[in-house]
């Protein structure tokens, strides 16, 4: 299977299974400042249920980060942020008008320096969630770690080595499928 076309699966599968709206006509996707293209009906209120927009994320877009960030993104990463435009609260929002600018408000020059992606936060915003890519991570690479996002404020940035930040991280999936079965699949 395409990873490409299992993201896009995945992400229609949830937004589907919390898209309910209830009797006042609330729904979790409601929010306000939906750009025009992004709503499901076009009114001119303030609040808005948004809808999953096909991306306009480029490879070359993917790229300029890939070498800003000094990384190698994986496949399942760049599918991930280039199939949908969408506004999910499990992970940084992707609107029309700044596709990449959650993404890029994720970057963390130590964890990207020691081979870590920081992709998304935990549901309360203390922990961070980066992606080992570095090639020292042998058959760990691609695994979900979690870290105290204030733990980072005490590592020196410039001498702290990988094996002292792995001391601070947490395994949380052994690849970056199992983290998107369980958040979009199974969640």
């Amino acid at each position: 299977m395409e990873i490409r076309d299992y993201i896009k699966r995945g992400f229609e599968a949830y937004y589907a299974k919390y898209g309910e709206i209830s009797e006042g006509g609330f729904c979790r996707w409601m929010r306000p400042d939906v750009p025009a293209e992004m709503k499901t009906v076009d009114t001119d209120e303030e609040w808005s249920i948004w809808k999953l927009v096909p991306s306009i994320v480029s490879e070359d877009q993917i790229g300029a980060m890939e070498a800003a960030y000094g990384l190698n993104f994986p496949e399942w990463y760049k599918a991930f942020i280039s199939t949908y435009h969408h506004y999910f609260d499990v992970i940084p929002e992707q609107p029309v008008d700044e596709p990449l600018e959650n993404v890029r408000n994720m970057y963390n020059p130590l964890l990207c320096r020691l081979g870590y992606l920081p992709f998304t936060w935990d549901s309360e915003y203390g922990k961070i969630w980066c992606i080992d890519v570095s090639g020292e991570a042998g058959e760990g690479i691609g695994a979900i770690y979690e870290i105290e996002h204030e733990i980072l404020f005490d590592l020196d940035e410039e001498h702290t080595d990988r094996a002292e930040l792995k001391e601070s991280l947490v395994f949380l999936y052994p690849d970056f499928k199992a983290y998107f079965d369980d958040t979009f699949l199974e969640g």
